[in-house]
C-alpha cells in the first residue's frame, strides 16, 4: 500500500486525499470570501478616485457660476456619470447622465467650506446688473491682484483668499458584491448586538429597538435599515472628497 510517513505516522494516499478534501473545505470559503471583500473594495477605489474628479468639476462649475449650488450638482453628476456608464455610445451617455443625477439627487452633500458667512460679512458689496435689473451682494473678483490685502475683521482673510472656493462633497456609493457589500457596510457603521447567528442573520438582536442596528457610528447621510437593504440589496456607504479653485466670478451671497 502507498504512502508516506507524516511524523512518525503512515498515511495512506486514501488518508491524505481525505486530509486534504477537509483542509480544502474549511480553507475554500475564507479564501472566497476575501476574494469577495477584495473586488468590492477594488471597487470602491475606482468610486473614490472618481470622485476626486467628480468634486473637481462641480468646483469649477460654481467658480465659473457665482457659486451656484445648482451649477455644482450639474458638474458632479458630469463627474460620476463614468461609474454607470454601461455603453460607449450617445444612448449609453445619455443613461449614465440620468443614472448620476438620481444618484445626486438622492444620495450626495455638497458643502461650501469657503467662502465662509464671515467672509461674506467682511468683502461682500452690492453690485448693481443692468440687463438683469437686480443688485447682487458678490465678494468681488475682478483686479484681484491690485486690491488691499488687509484682513477682514471677522474672517481674519484678505479678499484675495475670500475668493477660493472650497467644497466638500459626499456621495453615497452602493456597495455591489454579494456578501462583501452587507459586512463592510456593518464594519463601517459599527453596527452593535448582532443576532446570534452572526452578521448574515436577516436582523440584528435590536431591530425592534432601532431598525439600523443601533450603529455606534452611524452614516447620518447614507445609512439605510437593515430590512429595507435585505429586501432591496442596497448597502450605501458615504464615500469625501474636497476641491479647492479660484474664483472666476464674483461669489454671490444669495447662492449659497
Amino acid at each position: 500500500m502507498e504512502g508516506v510517513v507524516v511524523k512518525g505516522r503512515w498515511l495512506s494516499k486514501g488518508r491524505m486525499a481525505g486530509q486534504g478534501m477537509t483542509e480544502f473545505l474549511v480553507v475554500a470559503p475564507l479564501l472566497l470570501f476575501f476574494g469577495f471583500v477584495t473586488a468590492q473594495l477594488v471597487l470602491l477605489y475606482q468610486a473614490k478616485s472618481t470622485l476626486d474628479v467628480a468634486a473637481l468639476e462641480a468646483a469649477r462649475e460654481g467658480a465659473v457660476n457665482h457659486g451656484s449650488v445648482q451649477a455644482m450638482q450639474a458638474g458632479l453628476v458630469r463627474g460620476l456619470a463614468p461609474l454607470y456608464a454601461r455603453r460607449a455610445d450617445a444612448a449609453g451617455a445619455q443613461a449614465a447622465l440620468l443614472a448620476g443625477q438620481r444618484a445626486v439627487s438622492g444620495g450626495s452633500s455638497i458643502k461650501i467650506v469657503s467662502p465662509t458667512p464671515a467672509m461674506l460679512r467682511d468683502f461682500a458689496r452690492p453690485r448693481f446688473y443692468p440687463d438683469e435689473g437686480v443688485a447682487h451682494d458678490e465678494i468681488p473678483n475682478d483686479t484681484l491682484m491690485y486690491r488691499d490685502t488687509a484682513h477682514g475683521a471677522e474672517s481674519d482673510v484678505n479678499v484675495q483668499d475670500a475668493n477660493l472656493l472650497k467644497l466638500r462633497v459626499r456621495y453615497c456609493f452602493d456597495l455591489v458584491v454579494p456578501v462583501a457589500n452587507k459586512v463592510l457596510y456593518y464594519a463601517v457603521n459599527v453596527i452593535g448586538n448582532i443576532a446570534a447567528n452572526g452578521v448574515f442573520a436577516r436582523e440584528p438582536a435590536d431591530a425592534n429597538v432601532d431598525a439600523y442596528g443601533s450603529p455606534r457610528r452611524p452614516d447620518s447621510l447614507c445609512r439605510t435599515a437593515l430590512a429595507d437593504g435585505l429586501r432591496n440589496e442596497r448597502w450605501p456607504v458615504a464615500l469625501e472628497s474636497e476641491a479647492i479653485v479660484r474664483m472666476q466670478s464674483p461669489f454671490r451671497a444669495a447662492m449659497r
